[in-house]
Order: C-alpha cells, then sequence, then structure tokens
C-alpha cells in the first residue's frame, strides 16, 4: 500500500482532474489543503470529500511553524479545521506543516499527528512530468507516503502516469490514515510520521 498526498489546494481545476483520475483507478488519497484556498473553492473541497479522499490540515496561509507563537500555530490550525468541517462535516484530524518545519514548539501546539513524507516528487520544482514519475517510482515500497502537489497543471499527467504503474503492480492507492491504521499506528496521538515502512 502507498499513499499518495497533495499539498497546497485545492485548486478550480487540477484538483478536479487528479480526483477524476483517481476515480478511474479507484484509489484514494490525502488532500492537505490550505485554508485560504478551502474558503476559495468550497465546492472543490465537498467533491474531493464526496469522492472518498481524506482532508487534512496543511495550515491557513503556508506560514513556516517554527517561526510563529503557539496561539498563532493554533490559529493556522483550528481556522483551517473549522472551514474544512464547514463543508464537509467532519474535523480533519492528520496536519502536515508546511515545509515540513518542526519543532518542540510546533509539536506542543499541535494534538494531530503530524504527516511528512519519504518520497518527494520535487513537481514544484520541476513542473515536468518526465521528472516527476521516475522521482516517485524508482524507490516506491509498501508504507511510503509520497509528496505531491495539486496546484501544478503539470502533476496532473504524472499522477496518471504513477497510478497507472502502481496498480499494475498491484499496490493499493488509500489514504494516510487508512495505510497508518491498517499498519497498527496509533493515530490519536501527537507523532510524527513520514512513512509506514516497517
Amino acid at each position: 500500500m502507498v499513499a499518495l498526498t497533495f499539498d497546497d489546494g485545492p485548486h478550480s481545476r487540477n484538483t478536479d482532474d487528479i480526483v477524476n483520475i483517481f476515480s478511474k483507478y479507484n484509489a484514494h488519497a490525502t488532500f492537505f489543503m490550505l485554508g485560504s484556498n478551502v474558503v476559495k473553492y468550497p465546492d472543490v473541497v465537498k467533491r474531493v470529500y464526496d469522492a472518498g479522499h481524506e482532508i487534512g490540515i496543511h495550515t491557513w496561509s503556508h506560514k513556516e511553524l517554527t517561526k510563529l507563537s503557539s496561539d498563532e500555530i493554533k490559529n493556522e490550525v483550528n481556522n483551517t479545521a473549522s472551514e474544512i468541517e464547514k463543508i464537509t462535516g467532519k474535523k480533519p484530524t492528520l496536519v502536515r506543516p508546511p515545509y515540513g518545519s518542526i519543532n518542540e514548539k510546533v509539536r506542543n501546539a499541535i494534538d494531530n499527528p503530524l504527516i511528512l513524507w519519504n518520497i518527494d516528487s520535487l513537481d514544484w520544482k520541476s513542473r515536468n512530468k518526465e521528472k516527476i514519475v521516475p522521482l516517485v517510482l524508482n524507490d516506491v515500497q509498501d508504507g511510503d507516503i509520497v509528496l505531491l502537489h495539486d496546484i501544478h497543471s503539470t502533476t496532473v499527467p504524472a499522477v496518471e502516469e504513477i497510478l497507472k504503474y502502481l496498480v499494475e503492480n498491484d499496490y493499493q492507492i488509500i489514504t494516510v490514515s487508512q495505510m497508518l491504521n491498517a499498519k497498527g499506528y496509533d493515530l490519536s496521538k501527537t507523532r510524527i510520521f513520514y512513512s509506514a515502512r516497517q
């Protein structure tokens, strides 16, 4: 099993296209959303949720949490959670700190599991399917958490290729929570996860 995750959205068109691709392969992902985009595209948030994907918190404004006060960190997380819950009826439980930036203050301010990644597609940097796909697939293993971004249109065709390969090679593509639960991890505590490799 592998968890594909998407940061910085939702995006009006790309997120929709990605949801369509996942439906085609009967797969599910985790979308770590920015509060500022959630209020901009509530219909996309609802569609992601209704399609069976998991929605996590990527803060309100993508600030580096280690540079904020504890109260500011809590506001970034709680305000985003509240907007997502208004749209989906479900409070999100997972948090991905922008830039993967964590310190003791961040850990103490956030009660949720902190989800990082162990495979970085660098899609934000290359904006090139031919570079994104090998970065993900060259070392993919059971339990991996893959970082992608649904705000870049160049990520969409890469996702199609990645999913096709994973499905053909008998990987289950599921949400982060599903994968961590299946591997026996306790998601009720604040803990940092990079993957579920065992």
